[in-house]
């Protein structure tokens, strides 16, 4: 993988170490424990067939597989900062055949998304390890098309997060919430109407 910037220093490091071994050793167990999310997950995002998707999180890529199997007509890209885990991601695409599908090693609070490129982002419990959620979703929000969607499952709110992204979208301001994601992503990161249910 080339070059990257990140400052989920300590995240990176986790992910480039003994818990990537670990997950790819057992990777076909934490799948089926994790596979029924996806529906969840792709049902909130109402990914189209010409969509332009970024997974974020993607690990080894199955939702990114996923989206990529729907978006037909567009593009998956998913985005990890493990790169052990990314090669395997690859590898799983190109045994599936899935040529609109590719992978990026990087840092969602800094990655270098296309500005205005895509038209949805996901999450299938990546969320939940950022540094620094708000410069995280800020990023990504960069990345997307105005009025581009979002939907996550995260293990800290057992919620799905959806919300859409809008330039009008209120300044920075403090947050309080308990729900932290979804107050981050109205108050602090340029998304409007992020709600939250209990699918996930």
């Amino acid at each position: 993988m080339e070059t990257w910037a990140v400052t989920n220093e300590e995240q990176a490091r986790y992910w480039n170490g003994d818990e990537a071994t670990h997950w790819l050793v057992h990777e076909e167990r934490y799948e089926r424990m994790l596979a029924p999310f996806i529906g969840h997950l792709l049902t909130a995002a109402a990914i189209g067939p010409a969509d332009r998707v970024v997974d974020i999180g993607c690990g080894t890529g199955s939702t990114t597989r996923a989206a990529g199997r729907v978006a037909i007509e567009g593009e998956a890209l998913g985005v990890d900062l493990s790169a052990a885990m990314l090669r395997q991601a690859a590898r799983r695409a190109q045994e599936e055949g899935l040529t609109t599908v590719r992978f990026d090693h990087g840092d969602a609070q800094v990655h270098g998304f296309t500005p205005g490129a895509g038209d949805v982002a996901l999450s299938r419990f990546g969320v939940m390890f950022f540094s620094d959620p708000a410069a995280a979703f800020a990023n990504i929000a960069r990345g997307l098309r105005p009025g581009g969607g979002w939907s996550s499952c995260a293990g800290r709110t057992s919620q799905t997060t959806n919300g859409s992204w809008s330039p009008a979208s209120p300044p920075p301001s403090t947050w309080r919430s308990h729900h932290w994601m979804i107050q981050q992503l109205r108050d602090r990161s340029r998304w409007a109407n992020a709600t939250g249910s209990p699918r996930c």
